[in-house]
């Protein structure tokens, strides 16, 4: 009993290392993208151009992600997720070298473009990985401690690299990210082991040695894929949080100061609590979907969506009163990122409990679709029902509600496919 129970221990804290290694992606990717977006306002100063000339950096970066993530996710199911992570750290370390080299915004918007490749194969790499390492029972809480990583990078290069930036310029600042970038991929070369590397998986299941386990003709995959409800209705669920963090990312300051009065610096502190919570979050839903649902993905999904809309809810009516203490604010905003934060892990979970191993990194690409096309169009809708009312609580009504109806409509459309969305 005594060896069991240790070879159970090592087993566990080979997981958990080895998931700590493939998060330094997503840190690689924060540290540059959220870093650099945090300095735009020093680089449009630098080429003298407007705010909304700055804003087509984000367009741009999500754009080619969202156009490429099911050919992204294709390329992760041919190579294996090792190289898949250790090719996009090295590609977004690369441009965003490049970034600080380019005498005009047009060409980093170009850029920009490229580096949204690189950030489009990382999430089916990691949940590839995560799925072939890790047994079904532990893959929410494992996917949310590796996709944690996001968040962490996030804030550090939100927080530091506009600090090196007044200091030193943004070019240099932005060159210490992609060195970061650059360790990271050295990390993963060298630490990050995937389950047939370890030796771990039989032959027969592994790609390298039986081309049943390989994907076959795009076409048929993907017809595949798309004819199953089951992911249809998860990547809905998926189009929820698009819809929210993009929102949130664009929108959430400007409702705290247009609306409620705090100061930029004090609305900053706002998001922050909401990636914060989101890093907290990420891991803990999982747990508790792993530990106390029984992995039981559809229940989880619905709860997430029915607190996600209850949050913003709360944003709109409770927040917007401005009758709240700043504290008040930070807990909201924290609580509401524990929760908003959490759907893709458990969503990325789900694909991997319901699509074969060998497709779930165009089934991940096909959800990335959906997520993206929230964060592309959502922030556009939300901006102009906030013009037209001149304020942004009918916004933040309008979106609780729809992302209700979705989750209303998960939970009955799913009510024959019970028995596949239990994960354990």
């Amino acid at each position: 009993m005594k060896i069991s129970m240790k070879t159970a221990t090592t087993k566990n804290e080979n997981y958990v290392w080895t998931l700590l290694i493939m998060s330094t992606a997503y840190i690689a990717v924060g540290i540059n993208v959220q870093g650099f977006m945090a300095m735009l306002p020093l680089v449009s100063a630098d080429f003298q151009i407007s705010g909304t000339q700055a804003g087509l950096y984000a367009t741009a970066f999500f754009l080619s992600g969202t156009l490429l993530a099911i050919s992204s996710g294709r390329v992760v199911d041919r190579i294996g997720p090792k190289k898949s992570l250790v090719g996009a750290t090295v590609i977004i370390a690369s441009l965003m070298f490049l970034h600080t080299l380019m005498p005009t915004f047009t060409m980093i918007l170009s850029l920009a473009f490229l580096t949204g490749i690189g950030f489009s194969i990382i999430t089916p790499a990691i949940n590839k990985g995560v799925i072939n390492l890790v047994p079904p029972n532990k893959r929410a809480v494992s996917i949310g401690i590796a996709q944690a990583g996001g968040g962490i990078g996030g804030i550090l290069g939100a927080s530091l690299l506009p600090f090196l930036g007044d200091i030193f310029g943004w070019r240099k600042a932005l060159l210490v990210a992609a060195v970061v970038a650059l360790l990271m991929a050295i990390v993963l070369a060298k630490f990050y082991r995937p389950k047939e590397d370890n030796g771990k998986k039989d032959k027969k299941n592994s790609v390298n040695e039986n081309t049943k386990d390989f994907p076959g003709s795009f076409k048929e995959d993907f017809k595949e894929l798309i004819s199953n409800p089951i992911l249809i209705f998860v990547c809905f669920m998926g189009l929820i949080f698009g819809f929210t963090m993009g929102n949130m990312t664009i929108h959430y300051t400007l409702f705290l100061t247009g609306d409620i009065g705090l100061t930029p610096a004090l609305a900053g502190f706002s998001l922050s609590a909401f990636m914060f919570g989101g890093i907290i979050g990420q891991p803990t839903m999982g747990y508790v979907n792993d530990r106390f649902f029984n992995s039981n993905r559809r229940l989880g999904l619905f709860i997430l969506g029915i607190t996600s809309s209850m949050m913003l809810l709360i944003v709109g009516i409770v927040v917007f009163s401005g009758n709240l203490r700043f504290s008040s604010i930070l807990g909201i905003s924290f609580v509401f990122g524990m929760f908003v934060l959490a759907i893709p892990g458990l969503v990325f979970t789900t694909i991997g409990d319901i699509i074969e191993d060998k497709l779930i990194g165009t089934a991940t690409g096909i959800t990335l679709v959906f997520i993206r096309t929230g964060v592309v169009i959502g922030p556009p809708i939300v901006g102009i029902t906030a013009d037209l009312r001149g304020d942004y609580q009918t916004s933040w009504i309008m979106l609780a509600l729809a992302i209700f109806t979705i989750s209303i409509i998960f939970l009955i459309g799913t009510r024959k496919y019970k028995s596949q969305l239990l994960g354990g």
